[in-house]
């Protein structure tokens, strides 16, 4: 895992999780929490954040993400989705056209 290899510092890994990606894209508004964007937050812990998902079982939440807002709605809390679900959902998905 990145984490224990070190490769890079905790505040690299998150550049390259959201903004990076975010102005690669050309995603505006998004990627870097400032007054003015988007309120896209995930609250997690450092030392224990992994993904259990496996090919054989690719339905597997993480461990250690507390609490997912977008655009400041909050659909992650406690580790769990949020239920019932925010209506209608906040955020939008993202298409990629050549």
């Amino acid at each position: 895992c990145v984490r224990d290899r070190r490769l890079f510092s905790l505040e690299d890994a998150v550049r390259k999780l959201s903004g990076y990606p975010a102005e690669r894209f050309g995603v505006r508004n998004r990627g870097v929490l400032a007054e003015g964007r988007f309120a896209d937050l995930v609250i997690f812990d450092a030392e224990t954040v992994a993904d259990r998902a496996t090919y054989e079982d690719p339905h597997q939440p993480p461990v250690g993400i507390h609490q997912v807002l977008v655009n400041g709605v909050p659909v992650v809390a406690q580790g769990k989705p949020v239920e019932p679900p925010p209506d209608p959902m906040p955020g939008r998905s993202l298409r990629f056209h050549d």
